[in-house]
């Protein structure tokens, strides 16, 4: 029986505009389709899930499609980016940040993306001063750097980038301007944001009742902390190898961890379903699978001077110390 989609019979309302006569679309046909500044809303929600469908797009492919019920991968990327191009133009319209509502982008910026949510979290002001509305727009105070004016994102970044929904336009535009964040060792991207340095642990040199001190120590701080899963970590349905998680809770009493996929995936059983039965991202881990099924993890240190603390403190001195007419020059 055949069974139109949502995504399938979206696509079949535009295909003979997009197609301009031509029976089907290959990936570069659709490619240029999204990038044309005309696309917007609905029908770019629609572009970006139809350039991961792959195969041609045709009514016959359209057709074995809808026979197989479609990709249930592809359906909720279709959702997804609809509910994305709702996000509100604003920063924060509900208050602050809110790290459940934070999901991971197209980009590769797990590490940016956990720690926003560690951080969102743990300290949600420091979100708020890290970004604000003023009558010029808005302003983006990165710690140790100058602060400069940013814009709202455009539908395509809500596609493309992290996004917290209807929570507001924050994590876009971190994720936008921080893009190459995502890419850096966990500490260096901490350090980023938070402008503290990073205490990392390998799990395979901590023990356990390390890791638990370390932890409760850490959530007792509301420090960020991010857990990191290798290439060689030990495979497990639902985690994701080359990944870092954030790490949102800790429970003393029965020494269990609390964490958060950017991606939105969490642990399976038997059977596929979430463990906790309820598939939300959020999971708890007993410390012994959490050490075994971690490579890595990574505390901010908010109780030592920061980067920047530290060198504009060292600063000040040598100005203060120098004699007269000398000094130390500040660029940038």
């Amino acid at each position: 029986m055949i069974t139109q989609t949502p995504f399938s019979q979206a696509i079949r309302d535009r295909f003979s505009s997009w197609s301009q006569g031509r029976s089907s679309l290959n990936a570069n046909d659709l490619e240029k389709l999204f990038s044309d500044p005309k696309a917007s809303g609905e029908e770019l929600a629609l572009l970006a899930a139809a350039r991961e469908f792959g195969q041609e797009l045709s009514p016959a492919t359209l057709d074995q499609y809808e026979q197989t019920g479609g990709a249930r991968v592809l359906e909720a990327r279709y959702r997804d980016n609809l509910e994305r191009l709702q996000t509100p133009r604003s920063l924060f319209p509900q208050g602050g940040p809110d790290f459940q509502a934070v999901t991971q982008g197209k980009e590769q910026n797990c590490v940016l993306t956990s720690t926003c949510i560690s951080l969102a979290q743990q300290r949600p002001a420091c979100l708020t001063q890290l970004l604000s509305e003023t009558e010029s727009g808005v302003v983006l105070r990165l710690p140790g750097e100058k602060e400069r004016c940013v814009a709202m994102p455009t539908d395509r970044e809500l596609l493309t980038h992290s996004c917290a929904y209807q929570n507001g336009a924050w994590m876009t535009i971190l994720s936008r301007e921080l893009g190459s964040v995502g890419a850096l060792k966990p500490s260096k991207a901490v350090q980023k944001v938070t402008g503290h340095k990073v205490d990392q642990d390998l799990m395979m040199a901590t023990s356990e009742a390390a890791l638990r001190k370390k932890l409760e120590s850490a959530m007792e701080k509301h420090q960020v902390v991010i857990a990191g899963r290798g290439g060689f970590d030990e495979e497990v349905q639902g985690l994701t190898r080359n990944h870092s998680y954030a790490v949102i809770g800790y429970d003393p009493n029965f020494a269990r961890v609390r964490l958060q996929d950017p991606e939105g995936n969490e642990p399976l059983d038997a059977d596929g379903k979430a463990r906790d039965g309820d598939y939300d991202g959020q999971f708890s881990l007993s410390v012994k699978e959490f050490k075994s099924w971690f490579s890595s993890i990574h505390y901010e240190e908010t109780d030592k001077p920061s980067f920047w603390g530290s060198f504009f403190d060292k600063l000040k001195d040598s100005v203060v110390g120098a004699p007269a007419g000398g000094g130390v020059p500040v660029s940038g």
